[in-house]
Parts: structure tokens; C-alpha cells; sequence
């Protein structure tokens, strides 16, 4: 029986989301496991330790991936459709996508696992600080005390990045006059405009070909940022920064473009390529971090503390 890895599932989760509209998460799984010829043995196989079955595992990994990559987008909550770039794809490897093509391919999916890699390194880096600074001990007890940041701090990420996604669920479901008063806050708390209200008249004063808003930089208005702010679940493509770029000519160097879903890697590409100009892409998921950072619409509940031995005071001789 071959191993079912997230790698053996990318085509075919594209392929299972090629012939429809969208499709519910559950029914995209079984038919996964119909393009890869799962027996009833392999597709009842649960996880080491889980409840969870490995192909529905597997695929839950598969489809952040591909959505990282941009090849896939959420229609609404547990649905999911396949983009112009994931058609792409399809044509692009026809065999099977594997890890190396998403990284060499596609950059947002190469900045992601970057950051994962970092995180990575900072928790071993945390973790090899907190072994020199532990009392010295055979193990037992003091030896699994040391280890209690860092396990909080992995649970502390863990919760982020869930907290991140169900903040990310709220703004797509987000009435389009909340979401736009929620962007004016948020400028607001990122330190631009002098007040909410400013900006409210910026963003409601009606659009011009494509300006959803226009707020000072600094209090004395000298320099001015362009706002583009949508509340989509497609994928945002060239075509809309091009047209959020063609707005801005000749009026600002500055501008941002928000979104509650994703951008393709065109739209990065060209966005990255501009010269004299500076556009901001923020998607979906930034944008739930910078919420969270700036305490919109989440508050913290509780602060736990953590201790360490203070080895020196133990060992100090009469």
C-alpha cells in the first residue's frame, strides 16, 4: 500500500474541484480518494494516535497548501473552488504537483513555508535558551519544568494561527458596509488619518475609477495613500491591480489593496515590478493578523505566566 502523502493528494484535489463550481470540503476528500484508487482499508486508515482518517488529513494539508499557492479559493464556509491559476496548474503538471514545483512556482506558497522554517528556527532557538538557563539536573521533574515555555509559547502560535483563520471566516461573511468601517478603523490603528472619522469621509465620499478611499499619510496631509479594499473570495488577479495602478497615475506613489481571500502570482509579480510605485497587497489572512495585532473585533482573555529556576540563588555559598 503506498503511502498517502499532502503530495499525492495536490492534483487530484485540483482535479476534484475542476468539474464544478465549487465543492463541499467532505466531498472533495472522496473524491480524492476515488482518483487515487483508495481501497475501503485505506480510506477508514486513521492517523497515529487520531481520530481522524489520513486521507482526510492529508487533504486538509493539501488544500492549504494549494491555497497558499493561490491555485484555490474559498467560496464560503467549507466550500472551495479551483482558480484560473490551479486550471493552470493542471496543464502545467500533468503527472503529479509536487512540494519543489508549488516553492519554484509560486511565490506566496514559497513565502509561507519560509515563515514556517523561521518559526521554526526561533522555537529551537528558544528552546536552546531555555536549556542554558535551566538548573542543572539529571531530569525529572526540573528538567520537564524547563520545558513549559516552550511548549506554551508552540501552544500560544498554534492558537494564533487558528484564531487567524475563524477571524479570516468572519470578514468573508462580513455584511460589505461593516467590512468597509472595519477597514477605516484599521487604518486608523496603523497609525494613518488623524482620526476615524477623516477617514470615513475619505472612503464614503464616493469612489473614482477604482479608489475606494484616499487618507493622509500624516496629519498635515502631505503626502496621500490610495485604499482599494474588497471583500471577495476569488482570487485577486493582475487585471484589478492594473486597474487599481491606472487610478492612482499621476495622483499618488502610495497605495494599498486589501482583500479578504487571496492574490494570484501575477498580481504579485506585477505589483512587486512597478517602478516609482508602491502598491501594499494585503490578503486575507494578513489582514486577520494585523485585526488581531491591532485588538480589532479580539480582546485578550487571560495572561499566563511562566517561571524559571533562578540557578545562581541555589548554589551561593554561605
Amino acid at each position: 500500500m503506498a503511502a498517502i502523502t499532502t503530495q499525492r493528494c495536490f492534483r487530484p484535489f485540483l482535479v476534484a474541484l475542476s468539474d464544478v463550481p465549487h465543492r463541499q470540503i467532505n466531498e472533495a476528500t472522496a473524491r480524492v480518494a476515488d482518483l487515487l484508487n483508495l481501497n475501503e482499508a485505506e480510506r477508514q486508515l486513521r492517523v497515529s494516535g487520531g481520530t481522524t482518517t489520513v486521507i482526510r488529513n492529508r487533504c486538509g494539508w493539501a488544500r492549504t497548501a494549494l491555497c497558499r499557492a493561490g491555485l484555490i479559493a474559498q467560496v464560503s464556509r467549507g466550500n472551495w473552488r479551483i482558480t484560473d491559476d490551479g486550471r493552470e496548474a493542471l496543464q502545467k503538471f500533468p503527472a503529479e504537483i509536487l512540494d519543489r514545483d508549488l516553492r519554484e512556482h509560486y511565490p506566496p506558497f514559497r513565502r509561507w513555508v519560509d515563515e514556517i522554517a523561521e518559526r521554526a528556527r526561533a522555537k529551537r532557538s528558544a528552546s536552546a535558551e531555555v536549556q542554558d538557563d535551566a538548573f542543572a539536573a539529571d531530569g525529572g521533574d526540573e528538567e520537564r519544568f524547563a520545558s513549559v515555555p516552550e511548549q506554551m509559547l508552540e501552544l500560544e502560535r498554534k492558537a494564533r494561527a487558528l484564531l487567524e483563520d475563524v477571524v479570516r471566516d468572519r470578514l468573508s461573511a462580513m455584511h460589505w458596509a461593516r467590512f468597509e468601517v472595519l477597514v477605516e478603523r484599521l487604518v486608523v490603528k496603523l497609525g494613518y488619518g488623524a482620526s476615524e472619522d477623516e477617514i470615513a469621509s475619505a472612503l464614503r465620499g464616493g469612489t473614482d475609477e477604482g479608489i475606494d478611499g484616499v487618507v493622509n499619510e500624516d496629519r498635515l496631509g502631505l503626502a496621500q495613500i490610495y485604499l482599494q479594499a474588497k471583500r471577495w473570495t476569488k482570487t485577486v488577479g493582475r487585471p484589478a491591480i492594473q486597474a487599481f495602478v491606472g487610478a492612482m497615475h499621476g495622483r499618488t506613489h502610495k497605495g494599498v489593496f486589501i482583500t479578504t481571500s487571496d492574490f494570484s502570482r501575477e498580481a504579485h509579480e506585477y505589483a512587486e515590478s512597478l517602478h516609482g510605485l508602491r502598491i501594499r497587497l494585503i490578503d486575507g489572512r494578513e489582514f486577520a493578523s494585523l485585526m488581531i495585532d491591532c485588538g480589532l473585533g479580539v480582546s485578550e482573555e487571560r495572561t499566563y505566566r511562566t517561571y524559571r529556576i533562578d540557578g545562581d540563588f541555589f548554589e551561593e555559598s554561605e
